[in-house]
C-alpha cells in the first residue's frame, strides 16, 4: 500500500468516528427512557426518568392513584383500590425490568391505571 490509499483510509475512519460522536450528541429526547401513565387506555402524562417527580392521578371519582418517579424507575406508591395489588407490585427500574414477572409494567386494574416504563435501546 502506498502513503494515498494510508491517507484515504485514515480520512475515511476519522470522518465516521466523527459523524458517529455528533449523532450521539445529537440524539433526540424521544430516545430516553419514560415512564408513560394511562388512565383507561388514553395517555395521562410522559415523563423522561431525567425529570423525577410523583404524579397525582385523581380521576374526580374518588379513584386516585400516586405514582412516584425516579431517575431510575417508577412504582405506585399508593392507591385508592381495595385490593392494593399494584403498591405491591414494587418498583420497576431500568436494571430491573426484564427480570420482573410483570415486565415493565404496573397495573392497577379497579382504577384503570397503567404504569409503563419506556426503555430506549
Amino acid at each position: 500500500m502506498d502513503k494515498k490509499n494510508v491517507l484515504m483510509i485514515a480520512s475515511i475512519l476519522l470522518a465516521a468516528l466523527v459523524l458517529l460522536g455528533v449523532s450521539t450528541l445529537l440524539r433526540p429526547t424521544a430516545e430516553q427512557d419514560m415512564v408513560i401513565i394511562t388512565v383507561d387506555g388514553k395517555e395521562y402524562a410522559r415523563v423522561p426518568l431525567s425529570q423525577p417527580q410523583t404524579i397525582t392521578v385523581d380521576q374526580g371519582d374518588g379513584r386516585v392513584n400516586v405514582v412516584e418517579i425516579s431517575d431510575h424507575g417508577a412504582v405506585m406508591h399508593s392507591s385508592t383500590c381495595d385490593n392494593q395489588l399494584c403498591v405491591q407490585m414494587g418498583e420497576v427500574t431500568v436494571d430491573n425490568w426484564q427480570f420482573r414477572p410483570n415486565q415493565q409494567f404496573i397495573i392497577c386494574l379497579p382504577n384503570r391505571v397503567g404504569v409503563e416504563l419506556a426503555v430506549a435501546e
